[in-house]
């Protein structure tokens, strides 16, 4: 298990992060919402993950598990919504463009209403799991425990008072609560009308 800085992470371990991520979330309810040709699904979400890495690695941190089968990206929750220079800086700013406006326009209407709920729950100084992955291949080695346990001890030394992830997957909460989370917000995205669920877990 390797984990990155923004010194160290270099443009080819970026796009094998981003790549593992596609490979992990390609039959992902959220994103064959968002992306529903599944001939295209797998190459948008690595697309859409680059700049998820890109922003990760300069507000927070990356893991990126041995030989690229998983990754994780976390934030600062201070980077909440994330402001014009962070956008322009990560490369979010271009992805109407490379995605298309209409997958845009979902990934907007579902993570707008998500992070609004998620930054009116949260404590001061908290750090906000973005993303953890683990590529088909590799699953069941326990690689996803292993990225975010190191990813917490990462938060809890830089003080971060919490960690708060969301999931659209009903069957990952029990996971993350075996991990130490707790539920704390449940509920339906009226736009996208998808479910999702907000777990948090205490660093101090």
């Amino acid at each position: 298990m390797n984990k990155y800085s923004n010194s160290t992470l270099t443009t080819f371990q970026k796009k094998i992060a981003a790549k593992a991520l596609g490979a992990a979330f390609v039959q992902d309810a959220f994103m064959t919402y968002l992306f529903p040709n599944p001939i295209t699904r797998e190459q948008n979400l690595t697309t859409l993950f680059l700049p998820v890495i890109e922003c990760s690695s300069h507000y927070g941190d990356i893991e990126l598990a041995t030989e690229g089968k998983g990754a994780l990206a976390w934030i600062s929750g201070k980077y909440l919504p994330l402001p014009l220079f962070q956008l322009l800086r990560s490369g979010f700013i271009w992805i109407p463009l490379k995605i298309g406006f209409p997958a845009f326009r979902r990934l907007q209407n579902h993570d707008g209403f998500c992070e609004h709920e998620i930054i009116s729950r949260a404590p001061k100084d908290f750090a906000y799991l973005w993303v953890v992955g683990v590529h088909p291949e590799a699953a069941g080695q326990g690689l996803g425990k292993h990225l975010i346990q190191s990813a917490l001890n990462t938060m809890r030394s830089r003080s971060h008072s919490a960690c708060l992830l969301r999931t659209d997957n009903e069957k990952n909460v029990s996971l993350y609560e075996h991990l130490g989370f707790k539920l704390v917000h449940t509920d339906i995205a009226p736009k996208s009308n998808l479910q999702y669920w907000v777990l948090s877990q205490e660093l101090v």
